[in-house]
């Protein structure tokens, strides 16, 4: 028989008082350690998972309540007392819930919800945080919480993610509400952002109204109903509205809706929730291409439920609905609508939003509503270890009268706390010691901490200066590409080559508008197909992928080959030739980029969708594909693709922002034949060695 906790886990001797409580400086640590416990004793019975981590967060609930009622020398309720066993602490805990949860916040709890987790997990909960004060532990406990007990099974239903802590600070101070501003999160989860408003305007009450206590606490009750938050999911939103009420004393208002679907709102909300009515609105809303939003009944209430096109140079709305379209674009609008003139909007969005030029009409719309405040890049590893989503903060603001020109705040964020596993990162000394503050504690080396009051003070836009932080004006905004990085390493250079006299920038689209460069029937680079992996191993004939393309080669010993039926059927469309350049445009975000040559040796085999495929045409400027490969290989020209290759997930795309590209070609034509004469030596020494290799491999064969 196995032992149970009780059978080694000693028996509390003395009584718990609230100032005994200490303070962990890793609270998600101990939900860990929590969360192991429960996945031993549980991942061989039927409990559902989700149900679990919700009695956890119950039970998380009864500790909150029970340190936030109990004086300083008060006995705390949440711990084991002396004599007691899992049975009778089993029974004291649910009685705690039914009169200090249930029946308090009677509006919010169902008549017939308890602690459903057995008396040994919940001796084992109690057991590991007695002795810890959560409210002193960390400023938001339920995200904590979430993280480890809840994060992954929200993320694998509805995309959804908990957003770090020091990003909601650096939101809202940056934003920087005012007492009586109406604030609202459209997709508000467990109420983070909204909870930091709270704790954000409590401390401008407390410093304007010192002298009057009674004007105090009027004031921040009056601050809790100014807060409003939406979500569709019932557990959040029940948890919100108990988190808000517990710490704040006061009835919050939290609704349970889909945020994008207005005719759909209930009674309640459709009363309060009303377009053009808030301040400020601070969100992170759900997003990925897993979830799109197909309802013809939801998209037709927003311009970008409807398909944009570009003619002449400007974005128009059709008025034919999308399919589909990805809730964080929708989001942007609902956003946009709620806000009052002068409204402030901060937005967690995907990063390719702020470069695709597919999303370029998102930009139009914006600019037409208002005017951009700010953009933010984040680190990859932001909202690791749950989502690899490389993502940046939009603020704006909506404004009936737009300037025609403005400063924008641009920042790059490379250091956000912690690295891809969640462990935490401090700033380190030169010999690879912990820097130490004041205090003589380690330093998180964390650039959000004072973002905010760095960004009062930053700098304009210096070409010729190094800057993580600038601002920007409108007018310099290039190819409505608002990606902080695409500036600082790629228009600082090209501005600087510029200025040369041997140097003329050109783009691929001018070598192609110039007839230098093949295209399709569409105006577009040729690229390659994708033949199916029910052909792979019918043959001899090469397929190259992404991966096989390096150091200006192919890899023809590709381990997906094909049949020679196969190839006659992509021959003549494709049509490999010696000399054409093939480039990586989808991908890996290492692969995107790279390139290879093709040489007499390479021209049989059929290429994938994601490389392309570059012809150089004959012309009298000297410009051949020896010149081109030197060209596309220039530290400036990859810096340009990898400034304008976003990524979604954990694929990279550069797409047809390829045109966008500016190549330094040499002004001197002769030093573009003597550059090219370079570049056939190598590639002819390399046909060379390719051969001598090929001829042992057939003696080695004969041999055998």
């Amino acid at each position: 028989m196995s032992a149970k906790i009780t059978d080694y886990i000693e028996e509390d001797s003395e009584i718990l008082k609230k100032k005994d409580l200490i303070k962990v400086t890793n609270l998600k640590k101990t939900f860990s350690q929590i969360n192991q416990h429960l996945y031993g004793k549980l991942k061989y019975t039927d409990t559902d998972t989700r149900s679990r981590s919700k009695e956890i967060i119950n039970l998380l609930l009864c500790k909150i309540i029970d340190e936030k009622n109990k004086s300083s020398a008060e006995p705390v309720d949440f711990c084991i007392k002396k004599g007691e066993n899992e049975y009778t602490l089993f029974l004291r805990i649910q009685d705690f819930f039914n009169r200090n949860v249930k029946e308090k916040y009677k509006d919010i709890i169902g008549k017939d919800e308890k602690i459903n987790l057995n008396q040994e997990l919940v001796y084992l909960v109690v057991r590991e945080l007695q002795n810890i004060s959560l409210l002193h532990s960390s400023r938001d406990i339920l995200s904590d919480a979430f993280e480890i007990f809840v994060s992954k099974i929200l993320k694998d239903e509805g995309g959804q993610f908990f957003t770090p802590f020091n990003v909601i600070k650096f939101m809202v101070n940056y934003l920087n509400p005012e007492i009586d501003d109406y604030i609202l999160d459209p997709a508000c989860g467990h109420g983070g952002f909204l909870l930091e408003s709270k704790d954000l305007l409590w401390l401008k009450i407390e410093k304007k109204f010192r002298a009057d206590e009674k004007n105090i606490e009027e004031k921040k009750f009056g601050v809790i109903s100014n807060l409003y938050g939406i979500d569709k999911d019932s557990f959040l939103v029940k948890l919100c509205k108990l988190y808000l009420e517990i710490l704040s004393g006061e009835k919050s208002y939290i609704f349970c809706e889909d945020s994008l679907d207005v005719k759909g709102y209930q009674t309640e909300a459709r009363k309060i929730i009303k377009d053009n009515s808030f301040d400020y609105i601070i969100t992170n809303p759900p997003f990925g291409s897993k979830i799109p939003i197909n309802d013809k009944s939801i998209l037709s209430n927003y311009q970008f439920g409807h398909i944009w096109k570009n003619t002449r140079n400007k974005w128009v709305m059709q008025n034919k609905l999308v399919k589909q379209q990805p809730p964080q674009i929708l989001f942007i609008e609902r956003c946009v609508q709620l806000l009052k003139n002068g409204g402030k909007l901060g937005i967690v969005l995907p990063e390719g939003i702020f470069g695709n030029p597919t999303d370029r009409y998102i930009w139009e719309y914006l600019n037409s509503n208002g005017q951009i405040l700010g953009v933010i890049s984040l680190d990859q590893n932001t909202f690791q270890p749950y989502t690899c989503n490389k993502a940046s903060i939009l603020f704006f603001q909506k404004l009936k009268n737009v300037p025609e020109d403005y400063t924008i705040d641009f920042a790059i964020v490379d250091n956000v706390g912690h690295n891809k596993d969640g462990k935490v990162l401090y700033k380190l000394n030169k010999d690879g010691s912990k820097k130490l503050d004041s205090d003589g504690k380690p330093t998180i080396n964390d650039e959000l901490l004072d973002l905010h009051l760095e960004l009062i003070n930053d700098e304009d836009f210096d070409y010729f200066k190094r800057q993580k932080i600038f601002k920007i004006k409108r007018s310099q905004i290039k190819n409505e590409i608002f990606i902080p990085s695409y500036y600082t390493g790629v228009e600082k250079t090209l501005k600087s080559l510029s200025t040369k006299k041997d140097v003329i920038l050109t783009t691929f689209g001018d070598l192609i508008e110039q007839n230098i460069i093949y295209t399709n029937k569409n105006g577009y680079l040729p690229r390659g197909d994708e033949i199916g992996s029910h052909v792979y191993g019918l043959g001899g004939i090469p397929f190259i992928r992404t991966s096989e393309i390096h150091n200006w080669e192919v890899n023809l010993d590709s381990n997906k080959k094909t049949s020679e039926e196969v190839y006659e059927l992509y021959k003549d469309k494709q049509n490999i030739e010696a000399g054409d350049i093939l480039l990586v445009k989808d991908g890996g975000p290492n692969l995107i980029g790279k390139t290879a040559y093709i040489t007499e040796l390479d021209t049989k085999i059929i290429i994938q969708s994601h490389i392309y495929q570059i012809k150089a045409l004959e012309n009298d400027k000297a410009i051949d594909s020896y010149l081109l490969l030197y060209l596309i290989n220039l530290d400036i020209v990859q810096k340009q693709i990898q400034a304008i290759t976003f990524v979604q997930g954990t694929i990279a795309t550069l797409g047809n922002r390829i045109m966008e590209v500016a190549l330094p070609l040499p002004s001197d034509i002769n030093k573009r034949k003597k550059i090219s004469s370079y570049v056939i030596e190598i590639i002819e020494k390399k046909i060379e060695i390719r051969k001598k290799i090929n001829k042992l491999n057939m003696f080695s064969s004969n041999n055998s």
